[in-house]
């Protein structure tokens, strides 16, 4: 079922009369979608395991897929012909853009464009987002009169405390666009305490702010085969340490690989460390004869490579959340995470409590991104100390269990239901 592509929404009620939610996916166009990719897919995976009716219909938008012009799909449902758009996944209303990627997005920016109309919520998982109708932070924005309530996800203000983490350019956009999110949306959406407090200081009220720490259940299960396969053609055929993750330079790739070497002596010289992702922005594959760069692989293959690792190394300068941890937990491979990581927190989601809140479990081994010798330390504990090894596999197994897509989607539900 198609809508032509200069078409709205018909109305703010689902045929169904539930109110609809336009959910903005741009992240899910993008070259390397990164962790806001698997926020924005493990929301709506979440959203799917919903059980009767939640008072909600979610309608995607994004650009337009390929170079296709936007007047052929603009409302495709799921059971239309396929056009090979991997948004086609999720088999749920889409609403495209005529508009290519990069054309559109700084449409937003520029107020040129606006979110179709029709919807009383309008929800963007980046900040990359855009306007609504009749949008007033004093007015409640809830839908009345035609008016939009806007939600937008904040994951991080990365640029701010280390500014040579991206392009000059990158700063004054990440910059203007917090500034417009802070501006416009009716709720701030972050997925940790640590988070909620950077955009406090960036200027945003706490009550806008919402905190919704993410899921951890999103990746299939594991194809240890497959992974132990590629593995053996790298020449790693024991036992590796594993770190995920986008490279670029706020992952602190290097400062691992400093760290890892000076390990490498009190682990034997024959555990290799296997890096896993794609390059982001300034990101350079670790060139070293010791390290084992796989580049991007598929989400099975990943998994397996979780369940294979003898440990965890995540060290990045600076992180909004950082799922990586949590889904080496969930594989019960024991985590060592830079103390800037709030998703190993277990009041990772509570800005309202002390530090004194903290229960005394170590769900990981907590270092200094910036202290070579005392990662190497750690990463030499956990990988050789079975009482250490034990203790994190399993409170990190409970934690990493406690986080799932289907809590996260709940409480998205609840926020769009007082906004729509």
């Amino acid at each position: 079922m198609e809508r032509p592509a200069d078409a709205v929404a018909d109305g703010r009620k689902s045929p169904r009369g539930a109110s609809q939610v336009l959910l903005v996916v741009e992240q899910l166009r993008r070259r390397v979608p990164g962790g806001v990719g698997t926020y924005a897919r493990g929301l709506i995976k979440g959203l799917s395991t919903l059980e009767g009716p939640s008072g909600v219909e979610v309608v995607l938008h994004a650009s337009r897929f390929g170079r296709r012009l936007g007047g052929t799909v603009s409302g495709r449902r799921s059971d239309a012909p396929r056009s090979g758009d991997p948004l086609e996944e999720f088999g749920i209303t889409t609403e495209l853009s005529r508009l290519p990627s990069r054309v559109l997005t700084r449409a937003w920016d520029h107020g040129w464009v606006s979110a179709p109309k029709g919807f009383p919520v309008v929800h963007s998982v980046s900040t990359a987002f855009p306007g609504v109708v009749g949008s007033s932070l004093d007015g409640g924005g809830r839908g009345a009169g035609g008016a939009q309530a806007l939600v937008v996800c904040v994951h991080d203000v990365a640029w701010r405390r280390y500014p040579e983490s991206t392009t000059k350019r990158g700063r004054s956009w990440h910059e203007s666009a917090l500034r417009r999110a802070i501006a416009s949306a009716q709720v701030l959406v972050v997925p940790s305490a640590a988070t909620a407090r950077d955009v406090i200081d960036a200027g945003a009220r706490e009550d806008r702010i919402s905190v919704m720490t993410e899921g951890a259940d999103h990746l299939p299960p594991p194809d240890v085969d497959a992974a132990r396969s590629l593995l053996e053609r790298r020449g790693v055929k024991g036992d590796y340490l594993l770190s995920v993750g986008t490279l670029e330079p706020r992952k602190n790739v290097a400062g691992l690989v400093q760290a890892y070497r000076a390990a490498s002596s009190a682990l034997g010289g024959e555990v290799p460390l296997v890096v896993v992702g794609p390059r982001g922005w300034g990101g350079r594959e670790p060139g070293a004869v010791d390290v084992v760069y796989l580049g991007p692989v598929s989400l099975s293959i990943l998994a397996g490579l979780y369940r294979l690792a003898r440990t965890f190394v995540y060290v990045p300068l600076v992180e909004g959340y950082g799922l990586p941890p949590l889904e080496a937990m969930r594989s019960r491979v024991p985590v060592v995470v830079s103390s800037e990581v709030p998703s190993v927190s277990y009041r990772a989601g509570d800005f309202s409590r002390g530090d004194e809140a903290e229960p005394r479990r170590r769900f990981a081994l907590s270092v200094d991104a910036r202290d070579v010798d005392e990662i190497a330390d750690a990463i030499v504990v956990a990988s050789t100390d079975d009482s250490v090894r034990a203790e994190l596999i399993e409170a990190g197994s409970e934690l990493a269990s406690s986080r799932t897509w289907r809590r996260c989607a709940l409480e998205h539900v609840d926020i769009w239901k007082t906004l729509g």
